[in-house]
């Protein structure tokens, strides 16, 4: 069956004849595009608009599985082969660490460190078996301890790319979730591969917040400058604000007036916003509770860095999960770190929804809303509620401002 809601197209050449025209080819995994759709590129993040559609025997309004097309862009953004189009509301996970189950097409084993490249899509990219989890006996459909994968069997094992893409798992879209291993020597294809959904599987993602790093030839560096000297210098001790609540209470808003609030008044000051970390350092993250958990994390140690440099920095993000904030104040530090907790009732956050990110949630297009498909569990002990749908922009600042100064 063809899948017409995710839209995937993967780009297979970039056709570029003059300096007139930058067209993007490939074949429609899944999903309808239109003239006019806004999409998103991946793995960078960058987003356009669709110009046109055109084919061999002209141009199209729209475009479905398994048309051939090429694409032109409203915007000059890099876009290169092997890359992606999706819409920015419906994005495929972008990663180098993939769980797959494997089927062995060769005499020669497959055995774990081996490296090989792997055909997906229009990538073909370098990597390596990192670990063979298990073998499935085809007689009695059970898993069993194997150090190596030979001709004909199947087995689960983890994969690590050279770099990240994007794909979703196999049980979603047989196009980008599934992928085809080549000899790096022979280019013989030795094996094909289907990629796992680990969460739709009832298993947790891999976490960072308790890992230990132990290799011995890594040493935390201390600056010689203290934080005292940084305080006198700034006016201020560093602190963390992190503004949480759910979608269109007002977070980014509030953290920019804030900003300018505390910056116009001499403080030393930048705001962390969800939104820009998505598109930078966590591009490669979706939106499943564990991936939001490891969003957070990389906010608070980047949020840590700040501070210790000296400086205020207001974090805006949904962060619907009470332990992950706990774990976040804990990384930070109790004496650095300041919740405040936005609210405002249903009403008027569908009212602000200018992007119709409620109304998607609802048909189910997105999935782990909070609110709406997934939990938003509210702080138990905010230093701060706002009610946003109550109390102005400038309001909210000053609460938060008189807040801070009995904090001093």
């Amino acid at each position: 069956d063809r899948n017409l809601i995710d839209l995937r197209f993967p780009v297979q050449y970039v056709i570029r004849p003059d300096l007139n025209f930058r067209g993007f080819a490939g074949t429609m995994a899944s999903g309808i595009l239109r003239s006019g759709d806004e999409v998103v590129a991946l793995p960078s993040g960058q987003k356009s608009w669709i110009k046109e559609i055109l084919t061999f025997d002209g141009k199209l309004d729209e475009a479905f599985p398994p048309l051939a097309i090429t694409v032109t862009l409203a915007d000059e953004i890099d876009v290169s082969r092997g890359d992606m189009f999706a819409r920015p509301d419906n994005v495929p996970r972008v990663g180098r660490e993939i769980e797959a189950v494997i089927v062995w097409m060769t005499e020669q084993p497959m055995t774990a460190g081996n490296k090989y490249l792997f055909k997906h899509t229009s990538n073909l990219i370098g990597g390596t078996i990192s670990n063979i989890r298990y073998r499935v006996n085809i007689d009695t459909i059970e898993s069993e301890e194997a150090g190596e994968l030979k001709m004909n069997e199947v087995g689960r094992c983890h994969i690590s790319l050279e770099r990240a893409i994007p794909y979703d798992a196999y049980k979603k879209n047989r196009t980008t979730g599934g992928f085809i291993i080549i000899d790096r020597l022979t280019y013989n294809t030795v094996g094909a591969g289907m990629i796992i959904d680990r969460e739709a599987a009832g298993e947790k993602e891999r976490s960072f917040w308790e890992l230990e790093v132990s290799d011995e030839l890594l040493q935390r560096q201390t600056s010689r400058v203290s934080e005292a000297e940084r305080s006198d210098r700034y006016g201020r001790k560093p602190l963390t604000i992190l503004l949480t609540g759910l979608t269109c209470t007002g977070k980014t808003t509030i953290a920019y007036a804030l900003e300018r609030r505390l910056f116009d008044n001499g403080k030393a000051v930048t705001v962390l916003d969800g939104a820009n970390m998505r598109l930078g350092i966590s591009k490669d993250l979706g939106f499943t509770s564990s991936e939001r958990s490891e969003n957070m994390r990389r906010a608070a140690e980047i949020a840590k860095f700040i501070n210790n440099a000296g400086l205020i920095c207001i974090c805006a993000f949904v962060s619907p999960g009470e332990d992950v904030r706990e774990k976040a104040r804990k990384l930070i530090g109790e004496y650095r770190f300041v919740e405040i907790y936005l609210t405002a009732s249903e009403d008027v956050l569908r009212q602000r929804d200018s992007q119709g990110v409620y109304k998607k949630a609802d048909k189910g297009e997105l999935k782990e809303f909070p609110g709406v498909s997934a939990p938003y569990e509210a702080p138990r002990s905010p230093d701060l509620v706002l009610q946003t749908d109550k109390l102005t922009v400038d309001e909210c600042v000053d609460r938060i401002i008189r807040l801070l100064e009995s904090k001093k």
